[in-house]
């Protein structure tokens, strides 16, 4: 009966070992490109997919996200979505097996247990704070800041903070897009107008005190 008692045990720890050594953690260096990071804020918000979520606004609370060694993948897990909403090592594996699927090959790993960066790549370590929940734009800057991102932050969308889901109609600073391009609109018209008013003076069409009445109703018109 000892026996029995000791083989079960033994089993019992080399199957908890080999899920252990199959939920590995990413370590080395890791450059995630703009849809992964965008992924991983849908993530921190607890945002997802509108397919996942029941209700458009319910936010759900992150649980595992992996990424692909060429940190050109991601996929995740979050509660109520996993049964028990365990951070395990099977929950672990299990996301990155479900990264692998997209990955076209890429290894993938492990690279945060909830809020908590568990990927090493040599930096100071990554904590998301209750307050840096405040601005996506803040959770962007420490991903840069620890090396995890490469590229420009202000060309990142923003979050939508009802929903936790991307809106790729405001910036990541929270500033209306359209606002933006119509300003930039605006200023490039200002521009044209100036210069072809420029040109009638250079070329004698109007004199000095008809171009200076002309582009001070252009500046006072914006």
């Amino acid at each position: 009966m000892k026996k029995f008692f000791v083989y079960f045990f033994l089993i019992i720890f080399t199957l908890n070992n080999n899920t252990v050594a199959l939920a590995k953690w990413g370590k080395g260096e890791l450059k995630m490109n703009t849809q992964t990071v965008h992924h991983f804020l849908e993530y921190i918000y607890g945002g997802g997919s509108e397919k996942l979520n029941l209700s458009k606004n319910k936010r759900s609370d992150p649980l595992v996200f992996s990424v692909s060694e060429n940190g050109d993948w991601s996929n995740y897990y979050y509660c109520p979505y996993v049964e028990g909403c365990r951070e395990d090592a099977n929950i672990q594996h299990q996301a990155n097996l479900g990264c692998e699927k997209g990955s076209k090959g890429a290894k993938c790993y492990t690279f945060a247990i909830g809020k908590r960066i568990v990927w090493k790549n040599g930096n100071k370590k990554m904590k998301i704070k209750k307050k840096d929940m405040k601005s996506p734009y803040v959770i962007a800057k420490k991903l840069q800041e620890a090396g995890f991102f490469d590229g420009d932050i202000e060309s990142l969308s923003g979050i939508n903070m009802k929903t936790g889901r991307i809106d790729n109609n405001i910036k990541i600073t929270g500033e209306d897009k359209s606002k933006v391009v119509e300003d930039t609109s605006s200023e490039s018209d200002i521009v044209k107008e100036l210069t072809n008013l420029k040109l009638l003076l250079d070329s004698g069409s109007i004199t000095k005190e008809e171009f200076d009445i002309a582009k001070k109703k252009i500046l006072d018109s914006q």
